[in-house]
């Protein structure tokens, strides 16, 4: 949901259906996005056309361009593992207001969606010291 949000910012019309289906073909609206999900795919699932997928990615973002990639995937296989592992829910916002893309976009079939099962749809209430955040 972030792409979209950022695309959208960066003037871009990012179409998630091509970031989130690794059988569909295109760049989805991001520059050098063919290469960028050739990469991020690869490094994902760890498939032997790894290194092919990073040499092309190079050929157009150059070395910089691959690192920062490389971080950007390895910070979200980071954020999905511990979301994951620790339960955390989709907040309130972000559970109502995606509601349609989760559905067209098939995020709730991921099994991290299972922790938003019970989540509660009512706005959070303002935390009176700390000890609130974690109550």
């Amino acid at each position: 949901m972030l792409l979209s949000v950022s695309g959208e910012d960066a003037g871009l019309d990012v179409d998630l259906e091509v970031a989130m289906d690794s059988s569909l073909a295109g760049d989805a609206g991001v520059p050098h996005g063919a290469e960028l999900l050739a990469f991020a795919t690869a490094a994902n699932n760890r498939t032997p056309d790894l290194g092919a997928a990073r040499e092309a990615l190079r050929a157009v973002v150059g070395d910089a361009g691959v690192v920062d990639a490389a971080a950007t995937v390895a910070a979200f296989n980071g954020l999905v593992r511990v979301a994951d592992g620790t339960g955390i829910q989709l907040d309130p916002t972000m559970l109502t207001t995606t509601v349609d893309d989760r559905a067209r976009l098939g995020i709730d079939k991921f099994s991290g969606a299972a922790n938003s099962a019970d989540a509660p749809v009512d706005p959070r209430h303002e935390a009176q010291g700390l000890s609130q955040l974690f109550a």
